[in-house]
């Protein structure tokens, strides 16, 4: 019983309090400062890169390079493309060095048992807890807060498949943009299987829907965003999706921005990813 008091008063201290606006540099200061007090002696950096506090347990150097570095890119470029307002929540980014540290972490701060070896993002702590021995994860969960404050409405199918575009994140002409990657090929399988339902399916799924998807939802929600972004239509698909209050599946949205409904684009589609490489 002492063990999991202890868990539980180190996780309410380190959960910062629910900010009203998005945090000013001096609240993003002065939460830096406490967890530095807090943590000291424990082989910590705290560092602010706002709108975050990141923490980490590697090398002072090496959790710099990955806040000043890959986080402040993605994030830049996030924002710049496509989202107008940052994350309300004072949020804090933790970075464990291997699956080990990262697993230990969650269970010491937060109380949490992680069911993936990568990274989530906890809105009830404030926090994208991390496995930063790979940082495909960490875009890819930056999405979800920005995504909270940006389209409130957004369903599973859109906030997962954009989401996963940018976790093999890259740039082009100064633009985020998601490359192939390792979920391709079992939605090639699902495709030649005819076991794959119709887009209509899927974007009509309810949350527990998504996430108890007899399918993989989130390799097709996937490659549904990286058709979009391959023929320059992303960003008018997510501007016109976050506009329209009637449809809330993103159908007519995409259909507009199609020029076609989706009895007849889904069979270019997925004809289209058939033909990827890279996997």
């Amino acid at each position: 019983m002492r063990n999991i008091a202890l868990t539980v008063l180190a996780a309410s201290l380190l959960t910062p309090a629910l900010a009203l606006a998005e945090p000013t540099a001096d609240e993003l200061e002065t939460r830096a400062t406490e967890l530095r007090d807090k943590l000291s002696g424990q082989g910590y950096t705290v560092l602010v890169e706002a709108p975050f506090v990141v923490v980490g347990d590697g090398p002072a150097a090496q959790v710099r390079h990955i806040a000043k570095g890959f986080l402040h890119d993605k994030a830049s470029m996030l924002e710049k493309d496509f989202f107008d307002k940052r994350p309300e929540r004072l949020l804090e980014v933790w970075l464990f060095q291997n699956e080990r540290a990262f697993r230990k972490g969650a269970k010491k701060f937060f109380g949490d048992g992680p069911d993936t070896p990568f990274g989530y993002y906890s809105p009830d702590h404030n926090a994208l807890i991390m496995n930063a021995s790979g940082l495909g994860t960490l875009s890819h969960e930056l999405v979800h807060p920005y995504m909270e404050i940006n389209f409130p409405d957004v369903p599973s199918w859109f906030n997962e498949g954009f989401a996963s575009l940018f976790e093999y994140p890259s740039e082009r002409k100064g633009h985020i943009i998601g490359l192939v990657n390792w979920r391709l090929p079992e939605l090639k399988k699902e495709i030649r299987a005819k076991t794959l339902p119709a887009m209509t399916k899927l974007m009509g799924t309810t949350t527990d829907e998504f996430y108890g998807a007899d399918y993989d939802a989130y390799a097709f929600a996937r490659y549904i965003m990286y058709y979009l972004q391959e023929h320059d239509q992303l960003h008018a698909f997510y501007t016109a999706f976050r506009a329209d209050k009637k449809d809330l599946t993103g159908q007519a949205a995409l259909e507009s921005v199609l020029g076609e409904d989706l009895a007849t684009f889904e069979p270019k589609l997925r004809a289209w990813v058939l033909q990827l490489k890279g996997d």
